[in-house]
């Protein structure tokens, strides 16, 4: 049985695979296997934040602040196609998912 990971600056996910991918390295059919290996890195980087601005190294994160309709949420780049999006408030990553960059369809 794999030991989970202890959540530091992550509070939550808004979606259960992926949070059981990242505190039990499950794999997830919506997880493509080209990208679970960078998809853990980011995961682990927000993890290990203190801050928001704690992403913005390394620079390949490519933190953004989102705007409308995700105002008040930040993305980082998993990938050229990927991007986890979250809140971050009280000093903790909140409602995590990973989206496929559809996102910027909306603005």
């Amino acid at each position: 049985m794999t030991t989970p990971l202890t959540l530091r600056s992550i509070s939550d996910f808004r979606d259960t695979w992926l949070e059981e991918f990242f505190l039990y390295g499950r794999p997830h059919g919506k997880i493509p296997a080209e990208i679970a290996s960078a998809l853990m890195r980011k995961l682990d980087i927000i993890n290990a934040a203190t801050s928001y601005r704690d992403l913005r190294s390394p620079p390949g994160n490519k933190l953004e602040a989102l705007s409308s309709p995700l105002l008040g949420c930040y993305s980082i780049r998993v990938n050229r196609q990927y991007r986890l999006i979250f809140i971050w408030s009280g000093g903790k990553a909140k409602g995590i998912y990973l989206d496929p960059h559809t996102y910027n369809a909306h603005r």
